[in-house]
């Protein structure tokens, strides 16, 4: 590759910009159960402990939230509903929130960071000081909408208010729908609907494209998306259908190597006879109708993708200067899957799978939204390792698998994925002990859930602690090996 993209993609990350995701969207009817799905690999710090936590229902409030990150400040509700988050380990008190459910059942994930093109940051750029930015989005918003689309209405609203202060995606879900957002600029932004059989993937890149504003169970957009682009010269109509992404979106050299491998890699994965090259990014298909429907096992194997059986897998292949930017990354401080099964109680057919940390090398625990709490520790952890920490206990094992990945990986792969099956078994059964339940009896329901809940992250975190001491033992006798000084 050129030694110009290098070039853009260390710029990029010298200006701070290093937060980035990769987003996974499938309707329900391109699932293979009929459900919902909403995922993203959050990539930011390894050193930043995620705590998971659940807030409850609160009446009466007064004042504003202030944002951490900036001068964004919003009307607190008087009323806040149930909601589950997690947040980084110094915004616990309700900041910095990326993904959950409320009360009402709508799930959002927030944020994919995008980049808007300089012509349209040019004429609007972004409200740095006092607009909306991933820091504050969860907190202000899911607390109070009852549905995706109302979610998606009022994150558009805010922005138009108060502006953006960064490029952004947003995902909502509910029991009836998918909605994401994508800004176009400090003040303009676009909201479409999931077509129900087709998925969508993002990686830190707007990839939304078709407007349609009589559509208007599809689309919303700000008022002036249209006129404005028409305006500053980012659309002239002339030249055929408006183009949000041509519009409002950035192309850059950099984006062929950080972001269209991994768009390209999962639309093939789900799509194998897909006929584009990683080169073809500026085209790609937004939406696709999958030739497989697509299972959260599937979701999960796609997010832990990192080129691997190719000449780009860095971890294999033990070079950390592939310009090929994987989708699992050391980085990732937490990996969620938001699956919605419309027709189960809310209790049990919300679930959010979480991996703490790197995806490729943790494993996916599943959170009914009816759970009551978590056990210790998951709200534990700074940047500082310790050993009261949840998050630090999954990150200690990936860390020491990182010294020889093909040594150690294999072994700790295939324990979590027996796991995850394994799981997957006991949910079912579960699930079906708890609909005989929770009608007639509902308090024995949610302690069955509960008890469920608390025994498989306890189990998870027993299985780590083993395969730590596993690879740590490995590790030692590897080391006695390459300082074995012996002899008369």
């Amino acid at each position: 590759m050129k030694i110009s993209v290098l070039a853009s993609a260390i710029a990029l990350l010298s200006m701070g910009q290093a937060m980035a995701c990769t987003t996974i969207l499938v309707g329900d009817k391109a699932s293979d159960d009929g459900s919902f799905i909403v995922a993203r690999n959050e990539d930011y710090s390894a050193t930043n402990a995620k705590h998971m936590v659940i807030h409850e229902a609160v009446d009466n409030q007064q004042g504003e939230f202030k944002s951490h990150s900036n001068d964004f400040t919003w009307p607190l509700p008087k009323s806040a509903m149930r909601y589950t988050a997690i947040h980084d380990f110094d915004t616990q008190d309700k900041s910095m929130g990326e993904v959950g459910f409320n009360s009402a059942g709508v799930g959002m994930s927030a944020t994919e960071t995008i980049y808007n093109g300089k012509p349209a940051l040019t004429a609007d750029p972004y409200v740095e000081k006092t607009g909306i930015t991933e820091d504050s989005i969860q907190t202000v918003i899911l607390p109070v909408v009852k549905t995706a689309r109302e979610g998606a209405e009022m994150l558009g609203k805010i922005i138009e208010q108060k502006g953006a202060g960064e490029g952004f995606g947003v995902a909502f879900v509910d029991s009836k729908e998918v909605w994401y957002l994508e800004t176009g600029s400090g003040h303009q932004w676009l909201a479409v609907r999931l077509p129900a059989d087709e998925y969508f993937v993002s990686a830190n890149q707007g990839r939304l494209r078709q407007y349609d504003p009589a559509d208007t169970a599809n689309y919303m957009a700000s008022p002036t998306l249209l006129s404005f682009a028409e305006k500053h010269g980012l659309y002239n109509p002339k030249d055929g259908a408006f183009d949000f992404h041509k519009a409002y979106s950035q192309d850059v050299e950099n984006d062929v190597v950080y972001n269209y491998p991994r768009v390209w890699t999962l639309q093939h994965m789900f799509n194998p006879a897909l006929k584009t090259t990683v080169e073809d990014g500026k085209n790609f298909p937004v939406f696709l109708k999958p030739e497989k429907k697509i299972s959260v096992a599937d979701v999960k194997q796609a997010l832990r993708n990192h080129y691997q059986g190719t000449s780009h897998d860095p971890y294999a292949n033990n070079n950390p200067k592939e310009l090929w930017r994987p989708i699992s990354v050391f980085r990732t401080q937490e990996s969620h899957i938001l699956q919605v099964r419309p027709n189960l109680p809310k209790a049990i057919g919300e679930v959010q799978y979480v991996a703490y940390g790197m995806s490729t090398l943790g494993v996916y625990v599943p959170y009914y939204q009816g759970m009551s709490h978590y056990l210790p520790g998951y709200d534990k952890g700074t940047d500082q390792a310790s050993d009261d920490s949840v998050n630090w206990k999954f990150r200690k094992l990936q860390t020491l698998v990182m010294q020889d990945y093909n040594a150690y990986a294999p072994d700790v792969q295939r324990a979590y994925l027996a796991f995850e099956q394994q799981t997957a078994e006991k949910q079912k059964t579960m699930e079906q002990e708890y609909l005989k339940l929770y009608k007639s009896q509902p308090k024995k329901a949610q302690e069955l859930l509960q008890s469920f809940e608390d025994k498989t992250m306890q189990d998870a975190l027993n299985l780590t602690d083993s395969l730590t001491n596993q690879v740590f033992s490995k590790m030692t006798h590897a080391t006695d090996m390459k300082y074995h000084f012996e002899g008369a």
